[in-house]
């Protein structure tokens, strides 16, 4: 999958400097090998803080809006969604 990520000057130079030493065409694997590294060393497979907190509630919560309160909420997340660039 293809995705887009704000680096650095900086950032980008270094990675640019690494693949060149490992002769690769790019930093597109060094990218992956960094976050592939950080989720298996980070707690809860990388959720981390509030996110872990946040998923608990959630699974803990789930069934508890009536359909109207779950509509609502759905269309609003939708407005969200719409706006997010």
């Amino acid at each position: 999958m293809r995705t887009t990520i704000e680096l650095s000057d900086d950032q980008r130079a270094k990675l640019l400097a690494l693949a060149a030493r490992r002769r690769l065409r790019g930093y597109s694997a060094l990218i992956q090998e960094a976050l592939e590294r950080y989720l298996k060393e980070a707690p809860n497979g990388g959720q981390t803080g509030s996110g872990a907190k946040a998923a608990r509630v959630a699974r803990k919560i789930r069934g508890t809006l009536s359909k109207a309160e779950a509509e609502r909420m759905r269309r609003r997340i939708e407005e969200v969604w719409k706006r997010w660039r």
